[in-house]
């Protein structure tokens, strides 16, 4: 077997065509960039005619160092590997197809080689152009498809046992603090409320966060991690899966995408569809009160990611677009009374 290409520079013909089982004769990196993970394009060409597509997205380890080690100690290049090589063929929604995918058993290396969905006609950011309430059920419903099938399911104790719950990250404490040091001021009060509960209550916070029937989450549902094809919406990021309750994702999503004003209308109404998408899957879906506390519980793990990432500036997501997240986010808590509800279970 041939070593693991470090970064796009150790990329080869020789190495490719290892990985493809393809004579690659040449190939182009295009759209280089490193944000959590490093990404670029491939424009391949190959020495005879074959099925394989001419180009690949890739994901491997970023270039920065600390960026480095933060992925590595979290395990998600590791996990996004094991995803794509074990599971994604059976998860009942779409997912890119991995051609490829390789990691060290630490993490530190790892490389994936998935399918381009522009060239598969899929589009990206949906919620601007889709958003209002067929788009929320469409997503909603393809949640349900995927819990459902992983509901408490036995296999957490077999070959699922390497999904774990979602890892809590040391990190998360310093960078909270310079989050409230830095933007507390200009921030409405829920956001020194919550972060000042997070800060006192940290472990207790992610002991609830953990609280109900587990199943398989995707982790990281935002919109930048959503597309659509001819068929419906689809997920991809997948190095945040995990073995937590449902409504991790379906906080996350909802208290992100929906207005305010949207979030009041709808937001009882579209935890009664998933809810009723789940029980009609056959899964035995908590009720209708405990969906509710859950929400309200888990759109504030959604606000503390965005607060954290904000909290380093423009590395990891450009601040403008967290600013943006975070009034969505700050909206949907005081709706929910989400500082309270923690407050009182915790």
């Amino acid at each position: 077997m041939l070593l693991t290409p470090k970064n796009i520079n150790n990329l080869s013909c020789e190495w490719l065509a290892y990985a493809l089982e393809a004579p690659v004769s040449g190939f182009t990196v295009t759209d280089a960039h490193a944000g959590t993970t490093g990404r670029a394009v491939l424009e391949l060409e190959y020495g005879k005619p074959t099925d394989l597509p001419s180009r690949l997205f890739v994901k491997l380890p970023p270039a920065d160092e600390l960026q480095q080690a933060f992925v590595t100690s979290s395990g998600m290049g590791r996990r996004e590997t094991r995803f794509y090589t074990t599971l994604s063929a059976e998860i009942p929604v779409r997912v890119p197809h991995c051609y490829f995918a390789v990691s060290d058993d630490v993490g530190e290396d790892y490389i994936m080689l998935l399918e381009h969905l522009e060239d598969s006609r899929c589009t990206f950011r949906n919620a601007k152009t889709r958003y209002g309430e067929n788009y929320v059920r469409e997503v909603l419903a393809a949640f349900a498809r995927f819990h459902a099938a992983y509901w408490t399911s036995p296999r957490f104790d077999s070959d699922l046992a390497w999904v774990q719950p979602p890892v809590q990250h040391e990190i998360a404490l310093p960078l909270m603090e310079k989050a409230l040091k830095v933007h507390a001021a200009s921030m409405p009060s829920v956001f020194r409320d919550m972060g000042e509960l997070y800060l006192d209550r940290t472990d207790d916070i992610h002991r609830l966060w953990n609280r109900g029937a587990p199943t398989l989450i995707h982790g990281d549902v935002h919109d930048g991690n959503l597309f659509f094809d001819a068929d419906g919406p689809g997920f991809l990021d997948w190095a945040l899966v995990a073995k937590a309750p449902a409504m991790r994702d379906i906080s996350y999503f909802l208290a992100g995408v929906l207005t305010s004003a949207d979030q009041q209308a709808w937001g009882p109404d579209m935890l009664d569809y998933y809810r009723k998408q789940l029980l009609a899957l056959g899964a035995p879906a908590p009720s209708a009160q405990e969906l509710w506390q859950q929400y309200q519980w888990h759109a504030a793990y959604v606000w503390v990611g965005s607060a954290v990432t904000l909290a380093m500036g423009d590395a990891w997501q450009p601040v403008n677009y967290m600013l943006a997240s975070l009034e969505r986010l700050h909206a949907a808590m005081e709706t929910l009374g989400s500082v309270k509800a923690i407050r009182a279970a915790v």
